[in-house]
């Protein structure tokens, strides 16, 4: 008992000095005008303060987070689906009672889903919409809240959640002693959905990443270790391969090592082979053999111990070391050097630099111009070639729609005297058949004719002008290490901006592939939509008109497959009718979907040049009015710069010493 308070009195000692520390550096922060930093340091010190420990489970979208969360619950609690599901976070709290608090954002969102819950949406309505107070729920009702909402629309998946997050309080002995696990969305799911994720990792203390062995360390996720989780860091990470009950025994050996070689030097801790699946159903069966074999046990042990023993321990070492990264990387060898350089430059020397990099920067400007035209010209001759394709997709849908009525021998009989109800059924039969071919000839159409020609044309738009725009990143590059020659200025993090705008173009150009042209061709002729008994091809007054010419035959003496023949050649001239009118629309709206995505993705391009180029002169031009403002001035701001350096040298190696010993 007295080493268990001597260790509890150590860790209150060790916070307490990190806070201080965290305090002090945040002042420098300021004094060398990264206020923003400063800001992000307070809250780190307010997470450390904070007794709760959080736990966040992250990883690819459809990793199994939430099954591996149920299994630590021995309950199918959190909504888990082979789909993208979880939406918004959830934190798993102790609880002695099972229960759930639902928490809404404010303010809500514009556009809310129509699959939101009743019952939340009458709580909403009797908060008219603003400052909508937490909702007590059964826990057992989760899925009508965290999941992502799956209407009859597809743009309803990418509405914002109006939830900012669920709170589950569960009677687990692991969650004891403030311990939080959350639930997170999938990365690269959704930009909404991945950026709940990314806002939460600054308040997370310990990451769970899940991933899987079928797609087993990808580049996106590799991505995200390197560069977002030690970018936070998080430099000793918990990461569970989930599934392995898909890999036959004999082929095991390799994805482990595999997957050795991959994480092993991004984490002190022992790497967990496990099936959160099987461990889920031996506990709810009461199945202690298939819970052994999925090997969760052995990961939850770790668990339990880490969380009794090290949580502490690592709770301080993360924003630690993310100070030690901001201190060096950023404060003392790129800030401060920088405002050195410009510091120690003459009023003549910045001038002559200014109007050399001027004379530059106008050039590159005028050329990222001649890009920007050529992309753009390119979209639209592109443009028309694809209203063309689709024109011609139509006109041969037309031409097969006659020879398809014609064939179909409606189920739905005639009788000896028709109907009003009777006709209406065979036109709506003989439609659904029709709209049944035409969806499959699209489906055939997108993915052997349209995709292929989508990625030549984007190749065409992008591929050229891409090795040109790569050029102008370089030369912005080179014009700025000619402005800020000093050696210890990382040019690494100048171009990081621009890398990151290729990146996201390059996804941007992906989407565009992967569309599904055949929906937009479909939407727009009114098929497969919930609504086209009023807005598609058959609608009241068709019906009406069709019933007419019907009776008409019938009164003139056509009777049974004769009556039907006609009926149907009626229909068939009406649907070649109907497609030929609305032909220019529909091709129209497909090739200007595909083109406004491209020029959103040439403005980005755009726009990450300009807002470099402009970053470079408000540089320059706060430089020059720092000299403006005299040599005293100068003076005195290389003494602040001075003395903050010494001040960040001092707390480095004060900081370095609490790692050691934390460690």
């Amino acid at each position: 008992m007295d080493n268990y308070i001597s260790i509890i009195n150590k860790y209150s000692c060790q916070k307490e000095l990190l806070s201080e520390i965290l305090d002090r550096a945040s002042s420098i922060m300021c004094d060398v005008d990264m206020n923003d930093t400063s800001n992000y340091l307070d809250g780190l010190r307010q997470k450390i303060k904070n007794d709760t420990f959080r736990v966040l489970v992250t990883g690819r979208i459809a990793s199994g987070k939430s099954t591996l969360i149920n299994s630590l619950l021995g309950e199918a609690i959190l909504p888990a689906h082979v789909i993208p599901c979880t939406a918004i976070i959830t934190e798993v709290k102790y609880g002695e009672q099972k229960k759930a608090i639902v928490h809404f954002r404010n303010p809500l969102p514009a556009n809310l889903p129509a699959s939101i819950a009743p019952k939340a949406l009458a709580h909403m309505q009797k908060h008219n919409m603003k400052d909508v107070p937490p909702l007590h729920v059964d826990y057992n009702e989760l899925e009508d809240y965290v999941v992502i909402p799956m209407g009859e629309d597809a743009k309803e998946m990418l509405l914002e959640s109006p939830y900012e997050k669920v709170e589950l309080f569960w009677p687990l002995d692991m969650l004891k002693e403030g311990v939080e696990i959350i639930d997170s969305p999938g990365l690269e799911e959704d930009d909404t959905r991945t950026r709940v994720t990314m806002d939460y990792l600054s308040k997370a203390d310990a990451i769970l990443f899940v991933l899987t062995v079928d797609k087993l360390c990808s580049q996106a996720e590799m991505n995200f270790i390197k560069d977002n989780l030690h970018e936070f860091g998080f430099t000793d990470p918990f990461f569970i391969v989930n599934r392995i009950d898909l890999i036959p025994e004999n082929q095991r050996d390799r994805i482990i090592q595999f997957a050795k070689m991959k994480l092993g030097s991004f984490s002190t801790n022992e790497i967990y082979f496990v099936s959160a699946q099987q461990a889920l159903d031996g506990e709810v069966q009461n199945n202690p053999t298939l819970y052994e074999k999925s090997q969760m046990g052995i990961f939850t042990e770790r668990l339990c111990e880490f969380l009794t023993k090290d949580k502490g321990k690592l709770k301080l070492s993360q924003p630690a070391l993310e100070l030690i990264r901001i201190l060096n990387d950023e404060a003392l060898y790129k800030v401060i050097p920088a405002q050195r350089e410009m510091l120690d430059s003459s009023m003549d020397q910045i001038n002559a630099s200014y109007e050399t990099a001027k004379h530059e920067l106008d050039a590159l400007r005028a050329q990222k111009g001649q890009i920007i035209k050529k992309m753009m010209l390119r979209i639209e001759q592109s443009k028309n070639e694809l209203m063309q394709e689709v024109n011609r997709n139509l006109l041969s849908v037309a031409d097969m729609i006659p020879g398809w009525i014609k064939d179909y021998v409606p189920m739905q009989p005639l009788g000896i005297i028709p109907t009003n109800k009777k006709i209406s059924a065979i036109v709506v039969e003989i439609t659904d058949e029709i709209n049944k071919k035409i969806s499959e000839q699209q489906l055939q159409w997108n993915n052997e004719i349209m995709r292929p020609m989508v990625r030549e044309k984007t190749e065409y738009i992008f591929e050229g002008p891409w090795s040109n725009y790569a050029l102008l990143c370089d030369t912005l590059k080179s014009i700025y290490i000619n402005l800020f020659s000093n050696k210890n200025i990382d040019i690494n993090d100048f171009d990081s901006q621009l890398n990151t705008i290729l990146r996201s173009s390059r996804t941007a150009i992906d989407d565009i592939h992967s569309t599904n042209y055949d929906e937009l061709v479909k939407e727009a002729l009114g098929i497969d939509s919930p609504h086209r008994i009023y807005y598609g091809f058959v609608n009241p007054i068709t019906l009406g008109k069709f019933t007419e010419i019907a009776l008409a035959l019938y009164r003139a003496g056509v009777y049974g497959k004769r009556l039907i023949k006609g009926l149907k050649e009626h229909i068939a001239t009406k649907y070649v009718e109907r497609l030929t009118i609305n032909m220019d629309s529909i091709s129209q709206r497909v090739s200007r979907c595909i083109a406004e995505n491209c020029v959103k993705i040439v403005h980005d391009l755009s726009q990450s040049i300009d807002n470099e180029i402009n970053q470079m002169v408000l540089q320059i031009d706060d430089s020059k009015e720092e000299m403006r403002n005299g040599q005293v001035s100068i003076q005195n701001r290389m003494r602040v710069l001075d003395s903050c350096e010494v001040r960040i040298r001092a707390l480095r190696t004060e900081l370095e010493q609490f790692i050691s010993e934390l460690l």
